[in-house]
């Protein structure tokens, strides 16, 4: 359950349906109320890296992740790269939806524009985020399930009232039609498309419950089952919580009002205090996910840090709290100064923040690509001992990868293509990757790049007597 409640907390489900509303409905250029039926088919290619995952972890329990199972699959060098991405992953994430904190809590009382004082309640946000990051992890893993619980109670009630909008005809309401569910509303496949794209960002860091998988009992089983489940549990409350707020209102006034779709719909189906309190939901939500996506960043830079291909002293844990010590203060600062630069930073740099922030999920994308990748080379040879094998350790991983590196080449465009500045700006992370791989390498000073290729075998059981 720990697990879990990091993984959900960490796709951040109100923050994602508060941000993605307007523009699954208005993602193929004009209104369609197909996204549910999205979400769940970008489940399934989701489903099979979780599972891609749950097997690599079994082989071999590392909160490096694909880090290390690229390294001993492939090669050091593709594992590093898959790190540095890991790291890119969180790290910008964390900053990303840190500064929703501020500016939601902000809202509750004003609409006015007051940098400092949001930069002030980011700084007191963040600092107890990592504080709790630093105690412990059982602390982390179930705040959230406290925070999830305030959250969804709003959503309920949200949903509850949508439904009863729509079932009286409320004026902007959209009556529920079966047509929703036909491959017209779908918007064929360039609409299917232009929808997947959203819907994998919805889902992006539901692999926060494997990266503490060294610090789970039963490392083996139960960080792979929990985000087989994470994915199921974010498909489900996705597609029901999409569902029931697409009609509520009418698709123009959605797009007029996607920067608070959630908050507008309240206000609309209910009143100005459920309003607040889902503005009040989001922050938290943002808070949950901010916590969930910091400690994973963590312990990417401490298994980066224990192999030495990151400065080693990242790698050290607190005596008492057997936490990655140094690590989670020196990803709290990061974040920390990263919202600062933000909130008060002139429009320029904004706007190239931005640009960063918007390849976000195209990183997670590769991450889960690189992840299958690993699981077709590590299994290759027990994936052809059988019909059932072949089936879950080659065909569905292959299916779900190439889908996966689709979405990414499909989403270039929507990124001002191949030459724009979000593309630059992955390039000169990517780039700055290499430099540093190429640098520690030099200074041979680990045996990370020292590990030999290995292929997964199944053992042959021992004979007794």
């Amino acid at each position: 359950m720990g697990n879990i409640g990091l993984a959900l907390a960490s796709a951040g489900p109100t923050v994602s349906i508060a941000l993605t509303l307007g523009a699954i409905v208005w993602a193929s250029g004009q209104p369609s109320y197909s996204g549910p039926i999205t979400i769940l088919i970008i489940a399934l290619p989701m489903l099979c890296i979780a599972a891609a995952f749950k097997y690599l972890n079994r082989t071999h329990v590392n909160c490096g992740a694909t880090f290390m199972w690229g390294a001993k699959a492939i090669s050091p060098y593709y594992g590093f790269m898959v790190g540095w991405v890991i790291f890119l992953c969180y790290s910008v994430g964390v900053i990303s939806v840190s500064v929703l904190i501020s500016s939601n809590l902000l809202s509750l009382f004003t609409d006015g524009d007051h940098s400092v004082i949001q930069a002030i309640i980011a700084t007191l946000s963040i600092g107890a985020i990592t504080t709790v990051a630093y105690i412990g992890i059982k602390v982390a893993a179930w705040l959230q399930w406290i925070l999830i619980a305030i959250e969804y109670a709003g959503l309920a009630v949200l949903a509850i009232l949508c439904f009863i909008a729509i079932a009286h005809h409320h004026p902007g309401t959209v009556p529920i039609s079966a047509h929703w569910f036909s491959w017209q509303e779908l918007g064929g496949v360039s609409g299917f498309i232009s929808g997947a794209l959203v819907a994998v960002f919805m889902f992006s860091g539901w692999d926060s419950g494997i990266m503490v998988n060294e610090e789970t009992q039963n490392p083996k089983e139960t960080p792979g089952n929990a985000v087989m489940l994470s994915v199921v549990a974010l498909a489900i409350l996705y597609a029901f919580f999409t569902f029931a707020f697409q009609g509520a209102v009418s698709a123009d006034d959605l797009q007029e009002n996607s920067d608070s779709a959630i908050r507008f719909i309240a206000q609309e189906v209910g009143n100005m205090a459920l309003a607040k309190y889902m503005v009040f939901s989001i922050a938290l939500s943002a808070i949950g996910s901010t916590l969930a996506t910091l400690v994973s960043s963590v312990r990417e830079v401490f298994a980066m840090g224990s192999d030495g291909v990151l400065p080693r002293v990242l790698g050290k844990v607190h005596p008492r709290f057997k936490t990655p010590q140094v690590a989670t203060i020196v990803i709290g600062v990061f974040c920390l100064v990263g919202t600062w630069v933000y909130v008060l930073g002139s429009a320029g740099l904004k706007d190239s923040f931005n640009m960063i922030v918007n390849v976000d999920g195209l990183l997670f994308s590769l991450f889960y690509a690189f992840t299958g990748v690993t699981m077709l080379v590590f299994f290759r040879r027990e994936a052809i001992r059988g019909f059932k094998k072949l089936i879950l350790l080659l065909v569905l991983p292959l299916l779900a990868t190439a889908f996966l590196v689709f979405i990414i080449i499909k989403s270039v465009p929507d990124l001002g293509g191949w030459g724009g500045g979000s593309m630059i700006a992955l390039y000169i992370m990517l780039g700055l990757g290499v430099a540093v791989m190429i640098f520690v390498r030099t200074k041979n000073q680990t045996d990370y790049f020292k590990i030999k290729r290995e292929v997964f075998v199944e053992p042959v059981p021992a004979v007794t007597e």
